[in-house]
């Protein structure tokens, strides 16, 4: 090689090594940069960590959001029923204690009964009170005498009288009508009528007005509608005067007296409570102690008016009235008396 090539060789040879020392250092140089920017960023990381826990709030307990209404599709769930933690609903159940103004002219007596209202409606301030269901329950007794006359009584007297005497004629005929000469069962007799009068009264309306709460008083009014069931009865042996069946005047042989006052003193057919003021029921059903009577059902419908004062948040007192109507003459008729309730 010629020698005036060796300085240019040299010199790139020097200048080739002096590019590659640069390279090196460049490389150590960004390496260490890049150590950095490391260290850097996990101090970064650490210090960004204590300070969300410095400032983080302590953890609560969540709360349970409140039930959504389940949607319409759901299966069908009962309504809340009455539990005793919801307080009074403003209902009442009570008893009547009182008298009785008795129907078909009979005598007055006794009325004994009981109900119970339930609230039907919010009360609207317009109202000032409440309106409420009732269903009421009552029994009227009464005894009253008074002569009645038995057909039956007429056709036994014709009947006996005819077998003893067949060619009496119309003698016989009016000796069994009226009950005299030798008639053996009388005819018109005093009895003493016993009236059972059951009132069931399933659908009324009331209206209890509150404007004289702040005096503890609650005025009413009831109107409705029910079923009466009449059963009454004549006992004979309870008239003025007595009666036991046979006539102890009767002008028949004495034999013959004495043997039908032994088959029917006392007893049936005339002698024991009458049945619609006609005839005992049988000696075997009255041996075993069943009542007799005549009864019937009849629609009704009734109104009353009343007061009750308060005693407490629990029991209230008052005065009722009530007027009834049933099928049939003389079918008016009143009731009247205490009324003592409980609020629930």
């Amino acid at each position: 090689m010629p020698w005036f090539f060796l300085p240019i060789v040299l010199g790139g040879a020097f200048s080739a090594a002096a590019q590659s020392n640069s390279q090196t250092n460049y490389e150590t140089r960004i390496q260490k940069l890049e150590e950095r920017v490391a260290f850097l960023e996990r101090a970064l990381t650490e210090a960004l960590g204590r300070t969300q826990e410095i400032t983080q709030p302590p953890a609560t307990t969540p709360v349970p959001s409140p039930a959504q209404p389940a949607p319409a599709s759901a299966r069908y769930e009962p309504p809340p029923e009455l539990v005793p933690e919801i307080g009074k609903i403003g209902a009442q159940v009570g008893l009547f204690l009182g008298g009785s103004g008795s129907p078909f002219r009979l005598d007055r007596g006794s009325f004994t009964g009981g109900f119970i209202d339930l609230p039907l409606v919010d009360r609207p301030a317009w109202l000032h009170g409440k309106i409420s269901y009732e269903i009421s329950v009552g029994m009227t007794q009464s005894h009253t005498t008074f002569p009645i006359t038995s057909n039956v009584a007429q056709v036994a007297n014709l009947a006996v009288l005819n077998t003893l005497n067949p060619t009496g004629g119309l003698a016989n005929v009016t000796a069994a009508v009226t009950g005299t000469g030798p008639a053996p069962f009388p005819v018109t007799m005093s009895t003493q009528t016993r009236l059972r009068l059951l009132q069931v009264n399933p659908f009324s309306l009331k209206y209890t007005s509150t404007a004289l709460d702040r005096w503890r008083l609650r005025p009413y009014a009831v109107l409705g509608w029910g079923i009466y069931v009449t059963i009454h009865n004549q006992n004979p042996a309870q008239g003025t005067p007595p009666t036991f069946g046979v006539r102890p005047d009767a002008t028949l042989p004495p034999d013959v007296l004495a043997a039908v006052r032994q088959l029917f003193g006392g007893q049936a057919p005339f002698g024991g409570p009458l049945v619609a003021g006609q005839i005992s029921q049988s000696p075997e059903l009255e041996a075993r102690g069943l009542p007799g009577g005549h009864g019937n059902l009849d629609m009704g419908g009734h109104a009353s008016f009343g007061l009750e004062y308060r005693l407490s948040r629990t029991f209230a007192l008052g005065f009722d009235a009530q007027f009834h109507r049933i099928a049939g003459t003389y079918g008016a008729f009143r009731t009247y008396g205490s009324r003592f309730g409980i609020y629930f």
